[in-house]
């Protein structure tokens, strides 16, 4: 069988002529973005969003209003999004005191004025903006990325934290064990196809997000209904030789 590429470009038509236009789900702004993503646990968009808008209801999203409410208050909604409620009430108390103490309230300010300097590469700009929204609580790099990107502050290439395994399938054909190495491999893959656009890299990420939660999931995908499975290089060389 003739093993022939599928440009990235036609693999995401057939997806979203298969699940649609995808939306994102939950806030635009970092420091919310960082709130959403303690809100739940397991961090789904399901959870998530219960927990968040749990605490917007209650409580709201002020830094001043989240170190106002006890411990209990707060434990008490994040149950709305899923276990470990008080670890996450801490973790948003912590998360409003760097925003006061460290960002003087103005988290968004503080990373546009990194990205904006004149002094480091461009490159170099979005690495120390990634560190900074690192030292927030359950912020990795796929966290910063997503941050970036919908955040509509950069547009970085970012990878679905919890399926990094799909594009690494449909275009590299094998995953790594080790997880960096799978998610910088999916970077690199999609960076070398894809438009250097917010819109063009958000699309990407919702659509190759919703593959993995439907179709081409961690363990046992469901590569018989697959809409890409014939030109994907692991169903090729995994199951037509």
């Amino acid at each position: 069988m003739k093993k022939t590429k599928l440009k990235l470009a036609e693999v995401l038509e057939r997806l979203e002529e298969h699940y649609g236009v995808q939306e994102a789900v939950g806030p635009i702004d970092p420091y919310e973005m960082i709130l959403f993503m303690n809100c739940g646990y397991p961090a789904t968009d399901v959870s998530c969003l219960k927990g968040y808008e749990a605490l917007k209801l209650n409580v709201g999203t002020e830094p001043e209003r989240i170190l106002a409410a006890s411990k209990p208050k707060l434990a008490k909604l994040m149950r709305h999004g899923g276990i470990i409620p008080e670890l996450r009430a801490e973790r948003l108390k912590i998360i409003a005191r760097m925003l006061n103490n460290e960002f003087g309230g103005d988290l968004r300010g503080a990373l546009e004025k990194l990205l904006q300097g004149t002094e480091d590469s461009p490159g170099k700009r979005i690495q120390d903006v990634k560190k900074v929204l690192k030292q927030f609580p359950v912020i990795g790099e796929p966290g910063a990325d997503k941050i970036l990107l919908f955040g509509r502050m950069a547009p970085v290439v970012a990878v679905p934290s919890a399926f990094v395994c799909v594009p690494q399938r449909i275009l590299c054909g094998k995953e790594h064990k080790n997880y960096v190495k799978g998610y910088q491999a999916g970077q690199e893959a999609m960076g070398a196809e894809l438009p250097a656009t917010l819109e063009a890299r958000q699309r990407t990420y919702l659509l190759l997000k919703r593959h993995g939660q439907e179709i081409c999931r961690r363990t046992k995908p469901k590569c018989d209904i697959c809409p890409v499975s014939e030109v994907c290089v692991y169903y090729r060389e995994r199951y037509s030789k």
